[in-house]
């Protein structure tokens, strides 16, 4: 991953906070972009993030935050947006009030099984809040027909790393896809977080969710959406307990009523994805994703 000039990030984070960076540390877990914890003199903590796109980015991120945030969701500080032409590039910094916490995700095996099932629920709660809000703006994200090609290629993934019966699966659950896209209408649209998993949760010493992190995918989507990222990608001990995420979502409105008998289609769709990536997953990521076709498929 490119590195963005020192004296780069150190003009827009003090054109941002006021003050001369003290301390500049990269986070390998980062994602996407260069994310970097910064230390401000005379200032709170900030992450750095930067990204390269070719349109400016974190714009409708910092709306859909705000957004969320309105509806009772906790989110990071944005404190400023800003971009910058450097050498030609187009160069996207978002400079968000660093949150002290760990997440979920690393968190879950240190939990009790009583706290774990809590902390769930609390992010069922959010999620439920967060798809209250209408959308306005940011990345849709719907259900479309995966062609032929694609379809083959992920059965012989498939195939070459789980076996036939595995392939088999996959190829009934692309075609119960096609079903549910050509039979059914189409479902309401909310405000999704496009990655809502554990490792975007941030826990306080207190044992409490302080912020949701990485807006950066949000946009208009079905509840499903999120709901049903969460049986593929939630982790191990968690991705099999979506009846707490839709216990802590029923205290803010019926889960059932929101999914609209659509997460089975979201679900397989996801988990068509993962097997089709171009760098693939590992063995167990993909055994996930057959998994969660094969329980689809069967149900339906």
């Amino acid at each position: 991953m490119e590195t963005t000039p020192r004296p780069v990030i150190d003009s827009v984070v003090r054109s941002v906070c006021g003050g001369e960076v003290e301390r500049l540390v990269r986070l390998t877990s980062g994602g996407l972009h260069e994310t970097y914890r910064v230390e401000v003199i005379d200032h709170v903590p900030v992450v750095v993030r930067i990204a390269r796109r070719p349109v400016p980015w974190f714009v409708d991120e910092q709306h859909a935050m705000a957004q969320a945030s309105s509806a009772g969701v906790p989110t990071p500080d944005v404190l400023g947006v800003e971009q910058v032409d450097h050498d030609g590039e187009l160069l996207s910094f978002s400079i968000l009030r660093l949150v002290p916490g760990r997440s979920l995700g690393e968190l879950a095996g240190e939990l009790s099984a009583s706290d774990l099932e809590r902390l769930v629920m609390d992010s069922g709660e959010l999620l439920a809040r967060l798809h209250s809000v209408v959308p306005d703006r940011g990345m849709p994200h719907v259900l479309e027909p995966r062609d032929e090609r694609f379809v083959a290629r992920v059965v012989r993934v498939a195939d070459q790393a789980l076996g036939p019966a595995a392939a088999a699966v996959v190829e009934r659950g692309a075609q119960l896809l096609r079903e549910e896209l050509t039979t059914r209408s189409a479902p309401r649209l909310a405000l999704a977080h496009g990655d809502w998993l554990p490792k975007h949760f941030l826990i306080d010493e207190g044992g409490l969710i302080v912020s949701v992190i990485d807006w950066e995918f949000t946009g208009p989507a079905p509840p499903a959406f999120d709901l049903a990222h969460w049986e593929v990608s939630a982790g191990d001990g968690l991705h099999d307990r979506s009846d707490l995420l839709r216990r802590g979502y029923a205290r803010v409105t019926d889960p059932d009523a929101a999914d609209a008998g659509w997460v089975p289609a979201f679900a397989i769709d996801f988990a068509l994805e993962v097997l089709g990536w171009q760098n693939p997953a590992p063995p167990a990521r993909l055994r996930r994703c057959v998994d969660v076709i094969a329980c689809h498929v069967s149900a339906l």
